[in-house]
């Protein structure tokens, strides 16, 4: 007989690791991974309840061999690989993580910005090469710059873009967003934000940072018609999903200099190709999709996940299902 509860992952990966030294003792729960034969993987399904997913897909043809399941948990804020009407039209609600992770993507967007500003890759390249100062000053006033004060437009303003508009408390930036969801006043006085429409946000910020969720409607968000709307002096941060924005257009945007540089965590391809034309620009930080995998991120997605399971058990209502935009 199988266990209720399912972490699904890599037997030696280092999140199941962590998961079986702080998971639950009073929860039946054990490990499954796609690492095991098909037939025992099937039998050690059959009875779960709830699957936590490692980053790893569970089809719906494994799910329609799980008659007892009530919930899928992403350990990520990404659902992107789930066909998620399909899945809750067989009664299973889906969940992401993305309260777990988003204090973690937060911090990274502002070490973004601070990259790209600071010039930061630039100015340790040349300490260790022994050129000090150059390549990171270039030109009469060096082109290093300060976030403080600046105007900053959040695209998406939900757990992650929120807690970029807190951090952004400390610069005394003007914070705008653009979310299909509008906030209440207060809730807009405590974060210091003002919802305008994107192409305000466009036209006004020095900074552009996306946060939105990687869906059909959000492909392609930011392309060719963006990057030109975009002050010639601004930057964007993306530390979503690679496809939100179009590569091949953002690249063209940064060699026309119709916005000033990006710092990227994700890409449309992943690894990205180290001949892609973003690693030879002086202007762009490319980072390898590391925004959400502090340790204490893991940590708190594993007790979100697990608590949601068992709100899943106990027939309680479950928290964070995915919010689908088309």
């Amino acid at each position: 007989m199988g266990h209720r509860v399912i972490y699904y992952g890599e037997h030696d990966g280092a999140r199941t690791v962590r998961a079986l030294e702080i998971g639950p003792q009073d929860l039946d729960w054990g490990v499954v991974s796609p690492q095991d034969h098909e037939s025992d993987r099937e039998e050690s399904l059959k009875d779960a309840v709830a699957v936590i997913t490692n980053g790893l897909s569970i089809t719906t043809e494994m799910l329609s061999k799980m008659p007892k399941m009530k919930l899928l948990q992403v350990m990520s804020a990404g659902f992107d690989r789930l066909d998620v009407p399909a899945i809750r039209e067989m009664g299973i609600e889906v969940c992401n993580n993305s309260p777990a992770i988003a204090r973690s993507v937060a911090e990274h967007t502002i070490a973004m910005m601070m990259m790209v500003y600071k010039r930061l890759p630039q100015g340790v390249h040349g300490v260790k090469s022994g050129t000090w100062q150059a390549p990171a000053k270039t030109g009469d006033f060096g082109k290093v710059y300060e976030i403080s004060g600046r105007t900053v437009g959040i695209i998406g303003l939900g757990n992650i873009g929120t807690w970029v508009a807190r951090m952004l408390n400390g610069f005394n930036t003007e914070t705008l967003y653009s979310d299909l969801k509008e906030f209440s006043t207060d809730q807009e006085r405590e974060l210091r934000v003002r919802r305008v429409s994107l192409e305000e946000l466009l036209e006004r910020s020095d900074i552009v940072t996306v946060h939105v969720p990687l869906s059909s409607s959000t492909a392609g968000l930011m392309g060719q018609k963006e990057f030109s709307a975009m002050k010639r002096d601004a930057i964007f941060i993306n530390t979503c999903r690679g496809p939100v924005h179009n590569e091949s257009e953002l690249i063209d945007a940064l060699n026309a200099r119709e916005i000033l540089g990006a710092g990227l965590d994700v890409t449309e391809v992943e690894p990205t190709p180290v001949d892609s034309p973003l690693l030879s620009m002086d202007n762009v930080v490319v980072t390898p999709h590391l925004a959400g995998s502090s340790q204490e991120r893991v940590d708190r997605a594993l007790m979100f996940s697990f608590d949601n399971a068992r709100r899943a058990l106990n027939g309680q209502m479950i928290e964070n299902p995915v919010q689908l935009l088309d």
